[in-house]
């Protein structure tokens, strides 16, 4: 069992780990730091005989992780749970984050312990806000890899169109088609990469 002293002093060491590896202990302690970070006095854990790795706070995150991971999440294979866990683990260190940075950073209200985490409505408000972030973020993801493959591929794309939106790539769809241009075109094969890496 770990005390918590030791705990404390672990936290600096745990966080630096890859977040794949994280657990809601680790995810515990990355709260502990923001909290001291924020504030400049440690966050009082529960005391319990079971130590902070097994006490109520560690049990909150733990529960967060399964409010966040998908239903049939147990029954997964290793190599999918592997992905899905990291893929938690950074909307956690967001949430927990987005809470310190974002909606309790002024004011009167401040987080002032992990069953906050647990409000429903601050939940909702979080995932529709994060689940925009990743729409956006895959869209620009998108597009960078079809531009580099342009510039490598398709490089006389750009003497005749703009490319660096998704819009972009309507505009030359709506000019292939009212022009007819054949599959050998720059155009149509751009529009191929364009399907292939899931913008169209």
């Amino acid at each position: 069992m770990i005390d918590q002293e030791a705990f404390y002093s672990s936290i600096n060491k745990w966080v630096q780990a890859d977040i794949s590896e994280w657990t809601h202990v680790t995810l515990l302690a990355h709260f502990c730091k923001r909290y001291e970070d924020k504030h400049g006095v440690r966050f009082r854990l529960v005391k319990g005989k079971k130590g902070p790795t097994l006490g109520k706070e560690a049990a909150d995150f733990a529960k967060l992780f399964r409010t966040f991971a998908p239903n049939n999440y147990a029954d997964l294979p290793r190599d999918e749970k592997s992905e899905i866990r990291k893929n938690i683990n950074i909307k956690i260190y967001n949430y927990i984050n987005w809470c310190f940075d974002y909606k309790f950073r002024s004011g009167q209200q401040s987080v002032n312990g992990t069953r906050l985490f647990h409000v429903q409505s601050l939940i909702i408000e979080f995932e529709r806000m994060y689940d925009g972030y990743l729409a956006k973020k895959n869209g620009e993801t998108k597009m960078s890899k079809l531009i580099s493959w342009c510039h490598e591929e398709a490089q006389e794309i750009f003497d005749n169109h703009q490319l660096s939106r998704e819009d972009d790539i309507k505009m030359i769809k709506n000019y292939a088609e009212m022009y007819d241009l054949g599959t050998d075109s720059v155009e149509a094969r751009v529009i191929e990469k364009a399907k292939e890496v899931g913008i169209l």
